[in-house]
């Protein structure tokens, strides 16, 4: 069922793209006349799709709509996707909602990449900062280009270093795999001499079991959830990254709501969004807690892990290396176009401006 329904979705992808002004309506109403909501969720094995997504489309989306939406979530993996369609499908109206890791969209819209460059922000109250400057960027570029309003911005767990052997400073990367998720944390961890690996995540363990990588960066609890540290023995506790996801709408979708049911939606997003945020360092402790044993994990998955506290000279170098790098190569890759407008909003809350 899922190859039949992945290959009907990957015949349409490829028939080339479509006016958001004239794609399909997947929205219907029932006899009663509740509209029903096609979403498309993030991954399905992690706790922001079990705990939040989920029950958000499921349950507070009938009650704030007062009876008139439902929504029917499916994950993007059990749809057989890889994630970077999602933004696709939207624009093409085979899905109303969706949420999708900016990185996965990168390729095609280097913009993505601007609200979570690797390094910029390693606390959490700062990434807020940026991703809330920059998500008008993302709205205004997503409308114009693909029919897509972007409702909400917000992070996994930190995503932070783990490897196989030892390691006390990320100058000692130098000659060994790591597995990124992020093109611009390639650029980042390619300039302390390592060589990067653009792995799926449901592929990471038994490639670390195999000796295949000798590191990964991903979140602190996704790692735990995958059991990761059966396969790695240190973790390097500094973020490099929080890789950001976003909530989006096809616009036809959004314009076919009454004004009650936007309001009731957006209202409902907000919250969704601000318990994400909130959820996001708590995750990101339990995640260090579970993984090194700790007696404050509270799940059943315990690791061993060294948690590795990061030296005042690695943070320094790396915030020259962000400047000096990550956004250079990511300016190259957006254009000069983009300058500006991320120094006035992303660039300006996070304190670095391009010149």
């Amino acid at each position: 069922m899922k190859r039949a329904l992945l290959t009907l979705l990957l015949t349409m992808l490829a028939a080339g793209p479509v006016c958001a002004d004239n794609a399909a309506d997947t929205s219907t109403e029932g006899d009663a006349g509740v509209r029903t909501l096609k979403v498309i969720g993030s991954w399905s094995m992690l706790s922001q799709y079990k705990n939040y997504e989920l029950p958000f489309w499921s349950q507070t989306v009938p009650k704030l709509s007062e009876g008139t939406l439902k929504a029917e979530i499916t994950p993007f993996n059990d749809l057989g996707l890889k994630g970077g369609e999602v933004l696709r499908m939207m624009k093409l109206g085979l899905t109303d909602f969706g949420t999708t890791i900016l990185s996965y969209v990168s390729e095609q819209d280097p913009r993505a990449e601007g609200v979570d460059l690797a390094g910029l922000t390693t606390d959490l109250a700062s990434s807020h900062k940026v991703a809330d400057a920059y998500l008008p960027v993302l709205d205004g570029y997503f409308r114009k280009k693909h029919g897509v309003r972007v409702l909400a911005l917000w992070p996994y767990s930190a995503q932070e270093l783990m490897c196989t052997s030892p390691i006390k400073s990320l100058s000692e990367l130098k000659g060994k795999k790591v597995r990124v998720s992020l093109r611009t944390t390639s650029d980042l961890i390619e300039a302390y001499g390592a060589t990067t690996l653009n792995i799926p995540f449901d592929q990471v363990y038994d490639k670390m079991k195999a000796g295949e990588i000798d590191c990964l960066i991903t979140g602190t609890l996704s790692a735990n959830t995958a059991k990761l540290y059966e396969v790695t023995s240190h973790l390097y506790n500094l973020p490099l990254g929080w890789s950001v996801l976003m909530l989006a709408v096809n616009n036809n979708s959004w314009e076919q709501l009454t004004p009650k049911e936007k309001a009731a939606l957006n209202k409902g997003i907000a919250q969704l969004s601000s318990e994400l945020w909130q959820a996001a360092n708590a995750q990101t402790e339990l995640g260090l807690a579970c993984n090194s044993g700790s007696d404050a994990c509270n799940l059943p998955t315990k690791g061993q892990m060294t948690i590795v506290a990061p030296a005042a000279a690695d943070k320094a170098r790396l915030k020259q290396l962000v400047k000096q790098v990550v956004v250079k190569r990511w300016l190259e890759r957006c254009g000069n176009e983009c300058r500006d407008e991320w120094n006035k909003t992303a660039g300006q809350a996070a304190g670095v401006a391009i010149p």
